[in-house]
């Protein structure tokens, strides 16, 4: 179940950071962020697109190397709790909703639980390297 997870924070991660690189201006446009130039067109394509490939090819790393999937469920934990709280925050703050933030809010932060429940699911006897591989 561990890898499983995992494997879905990757391909989310993956999944967003590929459509933030090819189309983020439908994706914003959607809620509301028109981007005015050329620079910051670029800018969400690095940050939003590069960023999230790469954690998303990370947890792929960690998902097949031995030893790895530990960690690799913890950075994912971190990563959507993380994001999962500042847009809850942002939503209060701002008072702002609708289905995209709600649909992004629920994926985010239940991912983060599950990757949670993962590490803590086998006290890590289930998620330990093969030996004799």
């Amino acid at each position: 179940m561990a890898r499983l997870i995992l494997a879905l924070s990757a391909l989310g991660l993956l999944g967003f950071g590929v459509w933030m690189l090819i189309a983020p201006q439908a994706i914003l446009a959607a809620i509301g962020i028109a981007l005015q130039s050329e620079a910051a067109l670029t800018e969400i394509r690095a940050f939003y697109g590069g960023l999230e490939i790469g954690l998303g090819l990370a947890l792929l790393f960690c998902l097949r190397s031995p030893g790895w999937l530990r960690p690799g469920l913890a950075l994912s934990a971190l990563c959507y709790g993380c994001v999962a709280l500042c847009r809850a925050g942002g939503m209060l703050v701002d008072g702002s909703g609708g289905g995209f933030l709600l649909g992004a809010l629920a994926f985010e932060a239940s991912l983060c639980v599950a990757c949670v429940w993962a590490l803590h699911a086998d006290r890590g006897k289930a998620l330990q390297a093969p030996t004799g591989a």
